[in-house]
C-alpha cells in the first residue's frame, strides 16, 4: 500500500513539474535558511555549556547607584575570599581572576619573549589554582591543584605551548614577561572552548600581581566566581553578601539614603554570555539573547511561509485534481486512502527539500560564518542531532503543509465533480487568502524592520561624534619604546603629510578606559562623588582629536602647573552643577588624596558606545606612552605609511609595527549591530523570495483558471493592461491588508531594538509608506509575469474547446 502511495504520489508530481520545482525550491531555501539559523543559535546557547558544574558557579557582579551614578559591574571587592571561606560554607569554591582591566585599574600591555622579539598578547589573566576546580579546563601536562600557587607561574595553553616552544609538555621550562619577569610553566590545559565567556591563553599566578598584597576594601577590580554547595539558596546568599559589601563600604549609611543602592548579585554562568548585557568590565565581549529570539522567530516565520505555500499552490490546483478525486471515489477509495494519498505528496516533496536544503546550508555555511563572526562546523555531533531532526521536520512539516490540501480535496463529493458543479479560480478561497495575508504581513514586517536596522547602522555611521575619526592613524603598544615614544612623536610630526600627532592610550575608539570618583571638596564626602573617565593625555591631544574647547584653554607645555590641570566635558560640568567650572579645585583619592583645578570645558564627544549617554570625562596632564595617534593629510597614503614605519622601526629592535585606523576601530565597536544587520536582512530577503515563489505559483494558477473568462474579455475588446489590473487586483488588495496588519506590529517591535541605544533615529512614517510601496511593488512585479502572459495569450485557444 505504501509503496503503491509513493509510486502515484511520483507520478502526480512529475506530472505537474511547475508545482513540483516552485514547492521544493521554496521549502528547501526555506529549510536550508532554518537549519543555519539553528545552528547560529545553537551555538549562541551552547556557551559555558562546557563546564561539568556550570549549573552551580556563578559570578560575583556589583549593582551600585552612588549620587545618580548607576552601573553594574562584573567585578567585586579583594577581600570577600577571606569572608566566604570563613562566613559562608555554602560556597564550595572559589575562583578570582584580574585581567588588568578591572574597574579603578590602569590597564596593562603584556609583553613574552620569543627569540629575540617580544609578542604583544592580549589573553592574559591572574588567577589562583581553584580556577581548574571551578571551571572545567583539562590539564594536559601538570598538577591543577597546585598550578598557580607561587608567584612566577603560570599555565598556558597547548596551543600557546606549541607556538613559543613547538611542543606541548614544557612543564618546567620559562617564558620572560615584559622583558623582567621569568615566568616558570606548571601545567598546559587544553585550549579554552570557542563557546566561553572567556579566552584566555596565559593563566598566570594571582600572587604575582600587586593587586594580591591588597588585603582592604576599596578595590574592586577582580572578577570572582562561586561554585555553590548543591540546594544552595541563591538569593538569601546574594542578600546575606549583600549585606557585607554595605558594612565593610566607605560609610554604609550612604547606601541607604538619597535613592542610592548597594547590591550584591550572583549571575549564573549560564546567563553571562547572552544575558548579561547591561554589566560593564565583563572578561569578553558577550552576545544578546534579543537576537537569538529575533532570529529563532525569522526562522518560524521562514519556514511557516514556505509551509503556506505549498497549502496555496495544493488548494489552487483543487480543480485540476478534482476530477481524479471523483473517479477514485466511483472506484471505491475511501477518503482516508485519499488523504494518506495527499499527504504522502506532501511528505515526499519535503523530504525531497530537506535533501537539498542540507546540502544548500553546508554549501553557504563559509559564507555565513564569515558574516555572523562564527566557527560553525558540520561535526559528527551535529549530524547526529541534525538527521533525527530532520525527519521530525519532514513529518511535521509534511503534515503541517500537505493537511489541508488533503483533507480539503478528499471531502469533494464525487457526483458534484462530475458534474462540474466545483468553483475554480481564485476567488471563493477563503483560507488561500487568509494564508496570503498571513505570508504578507511576515513579508511587510521584515521589510520595514529591514529599512529600521539599515537606517538606525547608517546613522550611526553618519553621525557627528564630537571628534574627527578620519585618516587619524593610532600607533599601538608604542610603550615598548619607553621613553624613546616621545622621540618617535615628534619625529612623526615633522614628516610631511602629518598634520598633528599625541601620545595616550585613550582613544575616543579605543578600548583602554579608567574610571575613578572625583570630589568638588577636599573633605571627601561619598555622596558627592562624579564617576569618571580618567584620561591622561598631553598638550597635542585636542587638536590631533578634533575636540571642540568651548571654554578655557588647552594644556600648554610650557606651563608646570599644568601637571595639576585638567580639562572635562559638558557631562562632568553637569554633574558639577557649577555655572563657571573654570578654575575650580578638584580632588581625587588614590594613594593619597589628588589635586587638580579646572583650565578648559570640552564639548561632549562620543567617547562610548552610541548606546549608552555621554558621561563625565576628565582628561589631566600626564605621561602615557601606550599609544601615538597620528593625524594624516595625504594623496599618497601608502607612501607615507611606509615612512611612518621606517621612523618606527628606527626606534625598535624588530618590535612589529601594530596599528589601526580610528574609523575602522570605530566600525568594529558596532561590528555586533553590523553583524545583526546584515543577517536580518539577508535572512529578510530570502522570506520574501520565498513568499514571491509562492504568489508566483497562485498568479500562474488564478490566470490558468480564468482562460476562458479572458478570452471573452478580450474579444469584446479588453486591452492587456485591463485584464492584468484585473488578475492583479485580487492579490494587491490582500497585500494592503497585510500592510495594516503588519505596519503597527513591526512599528512596534523595531521602537523596542531601538531602545537599546541612546542615541537613535526615529520611526518615521515615510519608512511604513516605503516599506507598503515595496511590497506592493514585489507583488505586482511578481503577479504581472503571469498576467501579461496570460493576457497576451491568444483568446481563440481558451474558447475552441467551447
Amino acid at each position: 500500500m505504501i509503496k503503491n502511495y509513493i509510486k502515484t504520489a511520483y507520478r502526480s508530481l512529475l506530472k505537474n513539474k511547475g508545482f513540483t520545482i516552485l514547492n521544493v525550491l521554496g521549502l528547501s531555501v526555506g529549510l536550508a535558511t532554518c537549519l543555519l539559523i539553528v545552528f547560529y543559535v545553537m551555538d549562541e546557547l551552547s556557551y559555558d555549556k562546557y563546564n561539568t558544574k556550570g549549573d552551580r558557579i556563578y559570578r560575583m557582579s556589583t549593582d551600585a547607584k552612588l549620587n545618580g551614578n548607576a552601573g553594574i559591574y562584573a567585578t567585586s571587592e579583594k577581600p570577600w575570599k577571606e569572608i566566604i571561606k570563613s562566613s559562608f560554607p555554602q560556597v564550595e569554591n572559589m575562583a578570582r581572576l584580574i585581567n588588568k582591566d578591572g574597574l579603578f585599574v590602569t590597564p596593562s600591555k603584556f609583553y613574552f619573549k620569543r627569540g629575540s622579539s617580544d609578542i604583544l598578547e592580549k589573553n592574559v589573566v591572574f588567577t589562583e589554582s581553584s580556577i581548574f576546580d571551578v571551571f572545567t579546563l583539562p590539564m594536559i601536562y601538570g598538577n591543577p591543584a597546585h598550578s598557580l600557587d607561587d608567584p612566577g607561574t603560570a599555565v598556558i595553553t597547548e596551543a600557546t605551548a606549541l607556538k613559543y616552544f613547538g611542543k606541548t609538555d614544557v612543564v618546567g621550562q620559562t617564558l620572560t614577561l615584559d622583558d623582567t619577569h621569568p615566568l616558570k610553566i606548571t601545567g598546559v590545559i587544553k585550549n579554552v572552548p570557542q563557546q566561553s565567556h572567556f579566552h584566555y591563553d596565559f593563566f598566570l599566578s594571582f600572587s604575582t600581581t600587586a593587586e594580591s598584597h591588597n588585603n582592604g576594601w576599596g578595590y574592586a577590580g577582580l572578577h570572582q566566581y562561586l561554585l555553590l554547595k548543591p540546594g544552595t539558596d541563591v538569593k538569601s546568599l546574594e542578600k546575606k553578601l549583600t549585606e557585607v559589601d554595605i558594612k565593610n563600604s566607605f560609610n554604609p549609611s550612604t547606601w541607604t539614603s538619597g535613592g542610592n543602592h548597594l547590591r550584591v548579585v550572583l549571575t549564573p554562568l549560564s546567563d553571562i554570555h547572552l544575558r548579561d548585557t547591561a554589566a560593564q568590565y565583563t572578561l569578553g565581549k558577550g552576545g544578546n539573547i534579543q537576537y537569538v529570539y529575533i532570529f529563532s522567530l525569522v526562522a518560524v516565520f521562514i519556514l511557516l511561509i514556505a509551509c503556506v505555500n505549498f497549502m496555496n499552490l495544493s488548494t489552487a490546483r483543487s480543480s485540476n485534481r478534482a476530477k481524479e478525486v471523483g473517479v477514485r471515489k466511483v472506484l471505491g477509495s475511501a477518503r482516508k486512502y485519499l488523504i494518506a494519498q495527499f499527504l504522502t505528496e506532501s511528505v515526499l516533496v519535503t523530504l525531497v527539500s530537506a535533501v537539498i536544503a542540507v546540502f544548500l546550508a553546508c554549501a553557504l555555511l563559509p559564507m555565513f560564518n564569515q558574516m555572523a563572526d562564527k566557527q560553525l562546523l558540520v561535526t559528527g555531533q551535529i549530524i547526529a542531532w541534525l538527521i533525527p531532526s530532520l525527519l521530525v521536520i519532514v513529518l511535521v512539516v509534511g503534515f503541517l503543509a500537505g493537511s489541508y490540501p488533503a483533507f480539503y480535496l478528499s471531502a469533494f463529493q464525487p457526483i458534484a465533480v462530475l458534474k462540474g458543479k466545483i468553483a475554480a479560480g481564485f476567488k471563493g478561497g477563503f483560507l488561500r487568502s487568509f494564508l496570503v495575508v498571513f505570508q504578507f504581513s511576515i513579508s511587510i514586517f521584515l521589510i520595514i524592520g529591514t529599512l529600521v536596522i539599515y537606517n538606525q547602522l547608517k546613522y550611526i555611521h553618519n553621525k557627528d561624534l564630537g571628534f574627527d575619526r578620519n585618516q587619524t592613524l593610532v600607533i599601538k603598544n608604542t610603550n615598548v619604546l619607553g621613553n624613546r615614544a616621545k622621540i618617535l612623536k615628534n619625529e612623526l610630526q615633522q614628516l610631511p603629510g602629518v598634520t598633528d600627532a599625541t601620545l595616550s592610550s585613550y582613544q575616543p575608539t579605543g578600548d583602554e578606559d579608567l574610571k575613578t570618583g572625583l570630589f568638588p571638596n577636599r573633605k571627601i564626602d561619598i555622596k558627592e562623588d562624579i564617576l569618571t573617565e580618567f584620561w591622561s593625555v598631553d598638550e597635542d591631544y585636542i587638536n590631533t582629536m578634533g575636540l571642540k574647547l568651548i571654554s578655557g584653554r588647552n594644556f600648554m607645555k610650557d606651563m608646570s602647573s599644568d601637571t595639576a590641570a585638567m580639562i572635562v566635558n559638558e557631562a562632568f560640568v553637569r554633574k558639577l552643577a557649577q555655572k563657571d567650572p573654570l578654575n575650580k579645585d578638584i580632588y581625587r583619592y588614590s594613594y593619597g588624596l589628588q589635586q587638580y583645578h579646572i583650565i578648559g570645558v570640552v564639548k561632549d564627544f562620543n567617547f562610548a558606545s552610541l548606546k549608552d549617554n555621554i558621561t563625565p570625562l576628565a582628561m589631566v596632564y600626564a605621561y602615557d606612552n601606550g599609544a601615538i595617534s597620528v593625524k594624516l593629510h595625504s594623496a599618497n597614503l601608502t607612501a607615507l605609511m611606509t615612512q611612518i614605519e621606517d621612523k618606527w622601526k628606527n626606534l625598535t629592535a624588530g618590535q612589529p609595527f601594530n596599528y589601526s585606523f580610528m574609523d575602522q576601530d570605530f566600525d568594529a565597536t558596532y561590528r555586533v549591530e553590523q553583524r545583526f544587520g546584515s543577517m536580518f536582512i539577508s535572512f529578510s530577503t530570502l522570506a520574501i523570495i520565498i513568499a514571491c515563489l509562492g504568489l508566483f505559483g497562485l498568479a500562474a494558477y488564478a490566470a490558468e483558471q480564468r482562460n476562458k473568462e479572458i478570452g471573452i474579455r478580450k474579444v469584446l475588446g479588453a486591452t492587456v493592461s485591463t485584464i492584468v489590473g484585473m488578475l492583479s487586483m485580487d492579490f494587491i488588495k490582500l497585500v494592503l491588508i497585510s500592510i495594516l496588519i503588519a505596519t503597527p506590529t513591526a512599528w512596534w517591535a523595531m521602537n523596542k531594538w531601538l531602545q537599546d541605544f541612546a542615541y537613535r533615529i526615529s520611526i518615521q512614517w515615510y519608512i511604513l509608506a516605503i516599506a507598503g510601496v515595496i511590497a506592493i511593488l514585489i507583488a505586482f512585479i511578481t503577479i504581472s509575469f503571469q498576467s501579461i502572459k496570460a493576457a497576451l495569450a491568444n483568446p481563440v485557444k481558451s474558447l475552441r474547446s467551447e
